[in-house]
């Protein structure tokens, strides 16, 4: 055998090889392309539910301390009215006590009958 009949033969050989691969990646190149985009869109896909779990926990925390607040503001309104409530009346208590006072009360200066006698 001669050189160029083994260089023949292996050159053959590889061809054929090669040949096959270049054949099977043209049939799969629709393939391969959506393989890739798949993984890019698989990775996307993730990272927008990382984003969107972050945002949750961060939508869960704020509603918590709204919550929260809501509560403190009722507690405080409850409290605020209940003071207004003991203001009004004692209010109205004072406004009877002077009113009894204005019965009993001389306006004349230095009156004898002045109850209490305040020495005018």
């Amino acid at each position: 055998m001669e050189y160029t009949d083994i260089f023949s033969i292996v050159a053959s050989a590889g061809a054929a090889v090669g040949g096959w691969e270049f054949i099977k990646y043209m049939l799969n190149i629709r393939t391969n392309k959506r393989k890739e985009h798949y993984e890019a869109d698989k990775a996307k896909a993730e990272a927008k539910s990382a984003d969107f779990d972050v945002l949750r926990e961060t939508t869960e925390f704020l509603q918590q301390q709204l919550k929260e607040k809501e509560e403190r503001f009722a507690n405080q309104t409850e409290r605020l009215r209940k003071v207004q409530d003991d203001y009004f009346t004692l209010l109205q208590e004072k406004a009877k006590v002077d009113l009894e006072l204005q019965r009993f009360r001389c306006v004349r200066p230095k009156c004898a009958q002045r109850e209490p006698q305040n020495g005018y």
